[in-house]
């Protein structure tokens, strides 16, 4: 389960990587850490308007959903989805066939268990410029959009910073995230991606295990910290 990102990256960083404006430039804000447990919104990109970033709540809720987001996440946690899950329900799979969409991160966060005690590590990429992240969305009753990013195996690079679960978010490089996006890609494409995605440069630091404790953020949170007897920060090549 992943219910924490990050995108500390500012707006001309992203409207660079991605190539697009915001929709609505003057509500982005560079957030070190963007908790999906509390009602969060994040950076997309959609099938649907694939010209423009927009924002989306983190959670996905069924297309025309009405009632509160708190509601539906206390019923079902839709943060996350691997394909197994996808697979069990209608709502979402039909997202994945036409409502695909692309979370914009500058990172995420692993956790390590050792000796009883848990050691969070920050995932980016290694030039530390923001990354997609493969989702799917719907547009609920009021017209917001809601999301949630998709999972896939995790690799053995992951595996280093990450025995708590078996997955990772689904990590897509541009070259992939057109044809992500494009309605004429076929749904045992979309499988196949998840199922084998692109492999990119990533590193791994060990953040400080004040990450844990709520409502504290500070201006050193992604820096990496040493652990005395845990993996140090490294970067993943091919």
């Amino acid at each position: 389960m992943f219910f924490r990102l990050s995108n500390a990256a500012d707006l001309e960083q992203v409207e660079a990587m991605s190539g697009l404006p915001f929709k609505h430039p003057n509500l982005y804000r560079p957030r070190m850490l963007i908790d999906g447990l509390l009602e969060s919104s994040i950076s997309i990109i959609t099938m649907n308007d694939p010209g423009v970033i927009d924002f989306a709540i983190w959670g996905l809720m069924p297309e025309g959903y009405k009632e509160d987001w708190l509601t539906f996440q206390n019923s079902f946690n839709s943060l996350n989805f691997s394909l197994d899950k996808i697979k069990d329900s209608i709502w979402i799979h039909d997202p994945l066939k036409k409502q695909r969409s692309l979370i914009i991160v500058s990172g995420f966060f692993t956790y390590l268990m050792k000796k009883g005690k848990l050691y969070p590590y920050y995932i980016s990429l290694q030039n530390e410029q923001p990354f997609y992240l493969g989702s799917i969305y719907s547009t609920l009753e009021d017209g917001f959009l809601s999301t949630g990013l998709l999972t896939t195996n995790t690799d053995n690079f992951i595996k280093t910073y990450n025995n708590l679960s078996k997955s990772k978010p689904l990590i897509l490089p541009e070259s992939v995230a057109q044809t992500w996006l494009d309605p004429a890609t076929g749904i045992e494409t979309i499988k196949n991606i998840i199922q084998n995605p692109p492999k990119l440069k990533l590193r791994a630091n060990p953040i400080a295990s004040e990450f844990f404790k709520k409502n504290i953020l500070y201006d050193s949170l992604l820096n990496p910290v040493h652990y005395e007897g845990l993996p140090e920060g490294t970067n993943f090549t091919d």
